[in-house]
């Protein structure tokens, strides 16, 4: 009996010490796993803070540390709100207080105030953190418990439920590359459950470029913000930066891969939008019409597009980075355009400056140029662009204009046909000498006289009144005959074309009559007319087919006998193209060149060409093509 229970005692032994071997293999796991997992917190891409019941910073990653400025040290123990921009400070204690109530926030945007005074904006979920007895002692926050296991038991499942929540996408695998780790958030990204992502080789889910950090980490080899490009479930692409952590048991061994992402979709897909602008002001700038040019705040060259290198003759290469003023301004203006220039380095800009710019073959171009105030995104001054006009050509035309202006000056006066003018008043501002020598009345005689009721015959007064009121309008004659009223009371009859007169602006501002005298020709007029009618006649009369074009080919003429031959009338040829309408088809090449060749001036005779009628009957025609 005695051996009989001292073997129970040792199996009871026995047992007990298995036990107690199970526990702390189990608790080796779960401080591995702890350890894993505030690995996984401290180098996550994600920033992730937590803080104690009082509201006390007592979690305090390293990306929290990298963009607030404040290291794990300098934060712990401090009042969260301490690091709250003063407007959202009321609604941020309102969401700690109701996280330390059990109530939980997510996507909530907060405004951090970094060490350097600059302002960080973060999208976070404000979630409870509790002990292992389920009570409540503040948003992620490790805290003590009454013995090690519990406390590493809870800190897992704290750190477990952190992962699982994570407004950033974890996911791992073991050393097969199947997935064993997928959080909501890559859940989200991806479109793909846990249940379905789980023990699926990841890259099934994720592009095969995957492979190159998974392959790593399991090697040791840990990779830092990787540009992963993906299509999720529903074929949308989306962009991560992912960290890529080697995974390993608690005999140091490697199990796996942690990998921790930042989903950059919108990021990647504003910055392409960005580059996409920038690339097309680029060539904007590069390509536009107007010479562009800048300087930095030290006056140096950094912008010169392909229109300032053809105005100066200085190519990009040559002009960038050396001093505007002294390399490029003529000397005499070098004093007044630095003076511009630092005005525009102080924020006062200048419009419509004349510069004189030196050229690389030491010729001189004006420019009128706008000096801007460049900026950087922060509104920082980083230097002055000038957009510019070249007028160096305007004013060699305006010269030109005021050459052809006095030379049109002094044509009117010196014309050979009487020349004269109303303002809008109908008072004479134009007399020329023509006009003088065939009314007897001197320049200063006439201006400013009101032209009808001094030098028009009454009887015809009303109607060259209506004609002049119509031109005003902007209604223009032609051809109308009146007769003037010499000084020594004589008849002069004037053919006269009434034209609206407008300034730069369109406006009208008078009329101009050009005339022509046709007192002593009206004799000979009657006699051309006469032979004009004959001749006309005598086309239109003829016993044999006459016809022809414009230099666009179509039809200009077309006389009876044409008419009487096709079958088409004369309104129905009129204005149709000769060739197309009139020819048949197999002849319309040849046709067409004998026809341009007269308008070459190479005439042609004798050349057949068939014509169809308006019956479809083909005719022969023996013609000359005459120019």
């Amino acid at each position: 009996m005695k051996r009989s229970n001292t073997d129970a005692d040792k199996s009871e032994q026995k047992q007990k010490q298995t036990k107690s071997e199970r526990i702390d293999q189990l608790s080796a796991q779960q401080v591995n796993m702890a350890h894993e997992l505030r690995k996984l917190v401290d180098s996550a891409n994600a920033p992730i803070f937590g803080i104690d019941k009082d509201g006390k910073v007592n979690e305090w990653n390293f990306k929290t540390a990298e963009i607030t400025g404040y290291s794990r040290e300098e934060a712990f123990d401090k009042p969260l709100l301490a690091f709250i921009a003063p407007r959202f400070k009321e609604s941020v204690q309102e969401i700690l207080d109701k996280a330390l109530k059990g109530i939980e926030t997510a996507n909530y945007e907060l405004e951090f105030d970094t060490k350097t005074n600059g302002t960080r904006f973060l999208l976070v979920n404000a979630s409870t953190r509790r002990d292992i007895d389920n009570h409540i002692v503040g948003a992620q926050d490790v805290t003590e418990s009454t013995t090690k296991d519990r406390a590493v038991a809870s800190a897992a499942r704290e750190l477990r439920t952190l992962v699982n929540t994570a407004n950033a996408p974890i996911f791992g695998v073991d050393v097969n590359g199947n997935i064993n780790e997928w959080n909501d958030k890559t859940a989200e990204i991806t479109g793909y459950t846990r249940d379905e992502a789980l023990l699926m080789p990841l890259t099934t889910l994720l592009e095969p470029t995957v492979t190159d950090i998974v392959d790593k980490a399991l090697n040791g080899v840990e990779t830092s913000n990787f540009d992963i490009e993906f299509k999720n479930r529903d074929n949308e692409t989306r962009h991560i930066l992912v960290n890529a952590t080697t995974r390993r048991d608690e005999n140091a061994n490697i199990v796996g891969v942690l990998g921790v992402a930042q989903d950059v979709t919108e990021v990647t897909k504003h910055d392409r939008e960005v580059a996409a602008m920038a690339n097309e002001l680029r060539q904007l700038v590069d390509t536009a019409n107007a010479p562009i040019f800048g300087i930095d705040i030290e006056g140096k060259v950094n912008e010169w597009n392909n229109k300032t290198v053809e105005i100066t003759g200085f190519s990009k290469d040559e002009a960038m980075g050396k001093d505007l003023v002294s390399t490029f301004i003529a000397a005499k203006l070098g004093n007044s355009v630095q003076r511009v220039l630092d005005d525009a380095l102080k924020g006062i800009e200048t419009s419509n400056y004349e510069l004189e710019f030196r050229t690389k073959s030491k010729e001189s171009r004006y420019l009128l140029v706008n000096a801007t105030t460049r900026r950087n995104a922060d509104q920082s001054i980083v230097g002055v662009v000038g957009v510019a006009q070249d007028v160096t050509d305007t004013a060699e035309h305006d010269r030109q204009v005021a050459s052809i202006a006095n030379e049109l000056r002094q044509l009117v006066n010196t014309a050979n046909a009487p020349i004269f003018g109303i303002d809008v008043e109908g008072t004479v501002n134009e007399w020329n000498n023509k006009t003088v020598e065939i009314t007897g009345y001197s320049l200063q005689e006439a201006i400013g006289k009101p032209l009808v009721n001094t030098f028009i015959v009454k009887e015809l007064r009303e109607s060259v009144q209506v004609v002049m009121g119509n031109a005003l309008k902007g209604i223009e004659t032609s051809n109308y005959e009146l007769e003037f009223r010499t000084k020594s009371n004589q008849i002069r009859y004037l053919l006269v074309n009434a034209s609206t007169r407008r300034d730069a602006d369109r406006n009208i501002i008078g009329v101009v009559g050009v005339a022509q005298d046709v007192t002593e020709t009206a004799k000979h007029d009657r006699e051309v007319a006469a032979m004009a009618n004959e001749l006309r006649q005598l086309v239109d009369t003829a016993n044999a087919p006459i016809f022809g074009i414009d230099l666009n080919g179509l039809v200009n003429e077309w006389n009876f006998k044409t008419a009487e031959i096709t079958g088409y009338s004369k309104d129905e040829a009129i204005g149709k193209p000769l060739v197309s309408t009139f020819i048949v088809k197999k002849l319309r090449l040849s046709v067409q060149r004998i026809l341009d060749n007269a308008l070459k001036g190479e005439e042609t005779s004798n050349y057949e060409l068939e014509f169809k009628t308006k019956s479809n009957e083909i005719r022969y025609l023996l013609v000359n093509a005459t120019t």
